[in-house]
């Protein structure tokens, strides 16, 4: 044989030899993380599900029930809290009490998820052709619970298979052209991934963003609607408490669309800018949370100079009374709380200032962060969800500003609103 047709087979061999074990490293590596994002996402439907259940549970009301109204308690919070494709276990007897899965769920005991280092730990259980991916938490209210997430992943499973299949009859068709091929194919693959990934994230923080900005709303509607059902009010206090719970469902019906058009899944019209005085916003911002802030025994100051801005009213609105309600979480009894509004150096500023317990320095990098909370215990105490500043962030950015944030602990915090 020639010593050049010898060159190019020698070439091919040294080329399908190398190949071979990259390409099964590449299928290994684009299957793990297949299975990560998965377990990513179907995570954090999980907690989002234990964060909800936890802040609707009545220890008190669930106490004073019968056995039959417990149970009936237990299901309706847990449907209405996790939804399908979840169950809740009894720690104790290992047993699902309320299974919302396509599954009958058996051996709890053996599944294997106790490493809480991990914060996706997950186990792909086989179940005749199918792949389930498994996934638990544990419950701090109700206690001795736990939820059990119980999704089928086969369809990437099955997808893997089809990728070796392509891959065996590429190598074998042309070796020159394999390379480039798989590095297409998984290309492609891994775009898609990431964009089903931004829709998830996208509508996680949808339903978390609505939960928390319907809570004041939602609770000054009962509130109110509880006195009209049990208190006998003159004509006058029942026509102003029908007027607040008008204005607070519109305020409901028009915040929905406002925060779907910042998720960017709704037209751009769902925003509209216009010119409005600071001082206007400022007051009816402090005339909604006084109440709160008399409550807590805070003062509330306002502090305002005379100028106006483009803005969307109800957006910023949101902003600064999210901004308060930090400010009330971390101010103890006694404390202050400045909301001021000014212009310096051709910029127009938003601030809110207290003299709370302040955050750590190292936790300032993280603070705007989705879901997270600096104190977990105090935030979920005071009823925080960690997405107050996220969306504080989101509505700066549509307006063209940006959000500072200086504090020290033990001396307060101070947040501005740049534009």
């Amino acid at each position: 044989m020639k010593l050049w047709k010898r060159t190019v087979l020698l070439m091919l061999v040294t080329l399908l030899c190398a190949l071979i074990p990259v390409g099964t490293l590449s299928l290994y590596i684009t299957g793990k993380r297949s299975l990560n994002n998965a377990a990513e996402t179907y995570e954090r439907q999980l907690e989002n599900g234990k964060i909800l259940l936890e802040q609707f549970w009545d220890n008190s009301k669930y106490e004073q029930m019968s056995e039959t109204g417990k149970k009936a308690y237990m299901g309706f919070q847990f449907q209405r809290c996790c939804g399908s494709g979840m169950a809740l276990i009894d720690k104790k007897s290992s047993t699902a009490i309320e299974n919302l899965t396509d599954y009958k769920v058996v051996g709890i005991e053996n599944l294997g998820l106790k490493n809480e280092k991990d914060p996706y730990a997950y186990k792909i259980q086989k179940l005749g052709k199918k792949y389930l991916l498994l996934q638990k938490v544990a419950l701090s209210k109700p206690e001795g619970y736990e939820v059990l997430s119980v999704r089928e992943v086969t369809g990437l499973f099955t997808e893997l298979r089809q990728t070796a299949v392509w891959f065996a009859g590429i190598y074998l068709a042309v070796f020159l052209m394999a390379g480039l091929f798989i590095y297409m194919m998984m290309k492609r693959t891994v775009e898609q991934m990431e964009k089903l990934q931004e829709v998830a994230e996208k509508q996680e923080l949808l339903m978390g963003a609505l939960s928390h900005e319907m809570r004041t709303p939602l609770t000054s509607i009962i509130g109110y609607s509880d006195t009209l059902r049990h208190v006998k009010l003159k004509d006058e206090q029942k026509d102003r408490a029908l007027e607040h719970i008008n204005r607070e469902g519109k305020r409901l019906e028009d915040l929905s669309g406002k925060m779907l058009q910042m998720l960017g899944l709704y037209q751009n019209h769902a925003i509209q800018m216009e010119m409005t005085m600071a001082g206007d916003l400022l007051n009816h911002v402090i005339d909604m949370e006084k109440e709160q802030a008399e409550k807590k025994a805070v003062h509330l100051k306002m502090e305002c100079e005379a100028f106006s801005m483009k803005m969307d009213p109800a957006l910023m609105e949101s902003l600064l009374i999210n901004l308060i309600d930090n400010a009330l979480k971390a101010t103890d009894a006694g404390g202050s709380i400045w909301v001021k509004a000014y212009e310096k150096a051709g910029k127009k500023i938003f601030e809110v200032s207290d003299t709370g317990m302040g955050i750590p320095e190292e936790e300032l990098g993280k603070i705007t962060d989705a879901f997270y909370m600096v104190d977990k215990s105090r935030s979920r105490k005071e009823g925080g969800s960690g997405l107050g500043l996220a969306l504080c962030v989101k509505v700066a950015e549509i307006h063209g500003g940006c959000l500072k944030i200086e504090s020290r602990q033990r001396e307060g915090t101070t947040v501005r609103a740049i534009f």
